[in-house]
C-alpha cells in the first residue's frame, strides 16, 4: 500500500512547482521577449497606434503565467501557431489569451493533484481509502457534484475523455471549447454553453 505521507508530500511537491510555473510574469519579462521577437523580425502589427507600442504589450501581458508568457514566445519564434501572418506579433490582447490558454493544462493538472490530496487526508479521517473499480470513491462523487454545479452555471458537457495527456494535447490542438474543463475522476470535459461545439466541430477545427 502506498505510504500515505509520502504521496501527500510528493503531491504538494508537484503543486508547488505547478504554482510556481503559473506564477505571474512582470512588465520587464514581456518588455524582453516583445524585444527579442521583433529582433528576430517579427513587426508590431500596424493597427497599433500607440507611440509606444512595446507598453501596450506590457499592460497586456503583465501578470499573465510566465510559464504561458514563455511558451507563446518560443512558439512564435518557430512559427508553430496559425496566424494570418507570422512576420507580425499578435495584438497584445490575443497574445494575453494565448499565455493563459499555454497554461490550462497546468491549471487541471494542479486542481488534481489538489483534490487527490483533499481525497487523501478525507480518506485518512475515515481509517482508510474507501475504494470503488473506479479508485477513489470520493473523488468521483466530488467530480460528479462539480459537474451539476458546472450544468447549474450554464455549462455543458461536451465529450468523454479518459486521461488528463489527452485533454492536455486537445487544448494544444484547440479541440475543446474555450473555458472547457476536465472533470478527470469521471473522465469528462465541460465548457461554457454559449461557446460549446460539437465534438465533429471542435475536430475539424483542430484538424
Amino acid at each position: 500500500m502506498t505510504n500515505l505521507p509520502a504521496r501527500l508530500s510528493t503531491l504538494q511537491s508537484e503543486i508547488s512547482a505547478l504554482t510556481d510555473k503559473l506564477s505571474p510574469c512582470g512588465v520587464d519579462e514581456v518588455g524582453k521577449c516583445i524585444a527579442s521577437l521583433m529582433d528576430a523580425g517579427m513587426m508590431i502589427p500596424a493597427s497599433i497606434q500607440a507611440e509606444d507600442p512595446i507598453e501596450e504589450y506590457r499592460i497586456a501581458l503583465k501578470g499573465v503565467p510566465l510559464h504561458g508568457l514563455r511558451t507563446v514566445f518560443v512558439r512564435l519564434k518557430r512559427g508553430e501557431y496559425d496566424l494570418p501572418n507570422r512576420s507580425f506579433l499578435p495584438i497584445p490582447s490575443e497574445m494575453a489569451a494565448m499565455a493563459n490558454l499555454e497554461c490550462r493544462s497546468l491549471r487541471e493538472e494542479r486542481m488534481r493533484a489538489s483534490e487527490m490530496i483533499k481525497a487523501g487526508r478525507e480518506n485518512a479521517a475515515f481509517g482508510g481509502p474507501r475504494m470503488s473499480r473506479y479508485g477513489l470513491k470520493d473523488l468521483r462523487i466530488t467530480q460528479e457534484e462539480r459537474a451539476r454545479e458546472l450544468a447549474a452555471q450554464g455549462f455543458a458537457f461536451v465529450a468523454e475523455c479518459q486521461s488528463h495527456d489527452e485533454f492536455a494535447n486537445g487544448c494544444k490542438k484547440r479541440r475543446w471549447p474555450l473555458g472547457a474543463t476536465h472533470l478527470w475522476a469521471i473522465n469528462q470535459v465541460w465548457a461554457p454553453g454559449i461557446v460549446k461545439q460539437s465534438v465533429q466541430e471542435a475536430q475539424a477545427d483542430a484538424a
